[in-house]
């Protein structure tokens, strides 16, 4: 193509002229290639377009100024005016040649068989781009598929929150359980609490070391403790001595223990039987086998008349000798040992007087028992018939809970009193003798006479103690016993012949109530 040369009229005249003879020569080209191709003319509307029509543009045309060439397919679409056409028509564009293939506008027509298109509109507006239209049962299975899943994940989540409720309580139901255990096993419950010590009683420790020494063939264990200031004496008190039936005192704090962790019920019928009943002390071995006492009644002779068949019933109840040690183990009391039933004549089982007094002294401070068994234990502890060792050393405004022990070669007695003045003191004294000597019984209450004493006057001693008694000792009575009344002993208004006594010898002071050789049950009531 030459360039255009816009310089005069004859020059774009020219130009003109050139084009369309090249326009002819391709036209002829076309009819001539395409013979068998089915043409129609342009319509008039196309002949607009181009301006002229074929026949005159083989005329030459008086020359004239140009005109710029404006083709109408090139406007933009939304200048367009489609009305009047038919709908889903689209009218065809000619070829260079002027015309337009048939098949284009069948091809068209075919398009109004076509399944029904539902347009979505562009965000230009236009309307070309058609969306099949949603099946409502394909929505429905859309809806249930979404509320399927909000279920799981609700199901997820409340999973969650019950599985970590759970794990909560049973963390909880555990820490329960541990306490209850805690509580329920007596050897747990409760921590050993040492002695508060402070002060020792110097006078009163001279005073018990002289009445000691008066009698060498006696050994003599002691401890007391002021349980308000702290002030103690003691001589040989950690050492283990024959306990006889002071060990029934730990025996009944167990018991307790068991009644406080619901093991043991008060009202509970524990059974006589063989292997449990023994002599020599108490009424119950009188009594057929298979006789059934509650066990608040079995606990409280065990202590008031020292009846070993009872206490041999309870030990039985706690679970044994093992059981009962390892539990007294628990308390730090590790002198205190059951290896016999009773009445162990042998004296097998041993306690120590810092044994007693640390056991008294947590009673008194509310310890290893709840305070209702508490007030049961000292209301037993306050009724033993056996009255003749420490109690009559003290004064008669005086209280004392206690509990004796008596064998061949042991005797002794712990306590609490709680004196007049306010002053509370716990006190244990064991002596070991000869067979059966009953100096050690008095040597019991000349130091329970001088302790009292001691802590009544504020830590002196009176000027004439020796010579000084309390009214209800057993130097203002009639019923001392001395080793030199013919082979006889005085214990709580009994008169019972000693076992080396000479058979033919009988007693000088007999009281007129003392108890028959045909009434047993009488000649048993007595402290072993």
């Amino acid at each position: 193509m030459e360039p255009r040369n816009f310089s005069s009229p004859d020059a774009t005249e020219k130009s003109r002229e050139a084009r369309l003879n090249k326009l002819r020569e391709r036209r002829a080209k076309a009819v001539t290639s395409n013979s068998d191709s089915v043409l129609r003319p342009i319509n008039s509307e196309s002949k607009s377009r181009l301006g002229r029509s074929p026949e005159s543009m083989r005329t030459p045309e008086p020359m004239r100024s140009p005109e710029p060439i404006i083709d109408n397919r090139f406007n933009n679409r939304s200048d367009r005016n489609y009305e009047g056409r038919p709908e889903n028509k689209i009218k065809p564009l000619p070829n260079r040649q002027g015309f337009v293939e048939a098949r284009t506008e069948q091809r068209l027509d075919r398009s109004d068989n076509k399944t029904e298109l539902r347009p979505r509109k562009k965000a230009n507006g236009s309307n070309n781009r058609a969306i099949p239209i949603k099946s409502p049962i394909k929505s429905l299975g859309w809806q249930f598929l979404r509320l399927a899943i909000a279920g799981i994940g609700l199901s997820v989540i409340a999973g969650t929150a019950i599985s970590f409720w759970q794990n909560q309580q049973s963390i909880a139901a555990k820490t329960t359980a541990t306490e209850l255990v805690v509580k329920d096993d007596p050897n747990k419950s409760q921590d050993p609490i040492p002695l508060d010590l402070k002060t020792e009683a110097t006078p009163l420790l001279s005073k018990v070391k002289d009445l000691a020494t008066k009698e060498k063939d006696l050994s003599m264990q002691m401890m007391v403790v002021d349980l308000d200031s702290g002030a103690y004496a003691q001589i040989g008190a950690n050492q283990p001595i024959a306990a006889a039936s002071t060990i029934k005192a730990p025996i009944l704090v167990a018991f307790f223990q068991d009644v406080d962790a619901g093991k043991i019920k008060l009202d509970e019928q524990l059974e006589i039987t063989a292997d449990v009943k023994v002599g020599e002390a108490g009424d119950f071995q009188f009594l057929p086998t298979g006789t059934k006492i509650s066990a608040l009644e079995v606990a409280t002779q065990m202590i008031v008349i020292s009846d070993n068949t009872a206490t041999n019933m309870i030990i039985k109840r706690l679970g044994g000798f093992s059981a009962l040690n390892q539990r007294f183990k628990s308390w730090g009391l590790n002198n205190v040992v059951v290896n016999n039933q009773l009445p162990d004549l042998e004296g097998t089982n041993t306690i120590s007087t810092q044994d007693m007094v640390s056991l008294l002294a947590m009673l008194d401070k509310g310890k290893l028992i709840e305070p209702r068994s508490r007030d049961r234990f000292m209301d037993i502890m306050r009724r033993p018939i056996t009255n003749t060792l420490l109690p009559k050393g003290i004064g008669e405004e005086a209280r004392i809970i206690h509990k004796t022990g008596d064998i061949g070669s042991a005797v002794g007695d712990a306590g609490i009193v709680d004196m007049p003045n306010g002053k509370r003191y716990a006190i244990a004294v064991m002596v070991k003798r000869p067979d059966n000597d009953q100096r050690a019984n008095e040597l019991i209450r000349q130091v329970s006479r001088a302790t009292y004493d001691y802590f009544l006057g504020g830590g002196r001693l009176p000027a004439n103690n020796s010579n000084s008694a309390p009214s209800n000792s057993p130097a203002n009575s009639t019923e001392s016993a001395s080793p030199s009344n013919n082979g006889s002993s005085v214990i709580e208004n009994i008169t019972i012949p000693l076992p080396n006594a000479a058979p033919n010898s009988s007693p000088t002071n007999t009281p007129s109530t003392s108890p028959s050789l045909n009434n047993p049950s009488e000649l048993t009531r007595q402290n072993r």
